[in-house]
């Protein structure tokens, strides 16, 4: 029983995470597999970008939710810090495949924001501004979350985070980074081929 009650937290993390918020919500909006359009991710940002904002808001706060969640529940129940890290974890590995799209997903990047709200929640707020800074003078989101990124994991070193809590920063970084890689290997490898280097960056959607 001991045993069972970690790896219930864990699964059950993983299936939060699998529900398909962006591909449900395309779905009732407008009849369309989100999978099917725009860069095919199942997410906020493609959800925005084929359907619109009204769609996309719901989309974005229940992806947070899920990281939220994730962290909350462990918090709760009083469990051990390594399972809230598990859920963390869990809960973009669930939103990035999930088990009831066949493995397909998103990238994880609202998941994530939730769960750093609930860890660190006034350096997640300060993080926020630049991104949007960012994202607005590139008019490129894409690269105004990947800055983000950046400017997350080294805000965490910087502001004394617990090793764990830097390793796990970096952990669903990895996650991230390694997921978007693998959606836009045509992409890089085209703009490679064709020496097309300011549309490597600029064209990232």
């Amino acid at each position: 029983m001991v045993v069972l009650i970690p790896v219930a937290i864990v699964v059950g993390a993983y299936l939060v995470g699998s529900l398909p918020t962006a591909y449900v919500v395309v779905r009732l909006a407008t009849g369309d597999d989100i999978r099917l359009l725009g860069t095919k991710n199942v997410g906020t940002l493609n959800t925005f970008q084929q359907v619109g904002i009204w769609p996309a808001i719901p989309v974005f706060l229940v992806d947070v939710g899920k990281g939220v969640l994730a962290v909350s529940v462990p918090t709760w129940i009083d469990a051990p810090q390594w399972i809230m890290f598990l859920t963390a974890v869990f809960v973009v590995l669930g939103h990035n495949w999930s088990v009831f799209l066949k493995f397909q997903g998103g990238k994880g990047a609202a998941a994530i924001l939730g769960i750093s709200l609930m860890l660190a929640p006034t350096l997640t707020l300060v993080i926020l501004g630049p991104v949007l800074l960012v994202s607005i003078l590139t008019r490129n989101i894409v690269l105004g979350v990947a800055f983000g990124f950046i400017l997350w994991n080294i805000m965490w070193v910087l502001s004394g985070q617990s090793p764990e809590r830097i390793s796990l920063c970096v952990l669903l970084t990895s996650v991230v980074v390694i997921t978007y890689i693998v959606s836009i290997r045509e992409h890089v490898l085209q703009s490679i081929k064709g020496q097309r280097w300011k549309e490597l960056f600029i064209g990232l959607r």
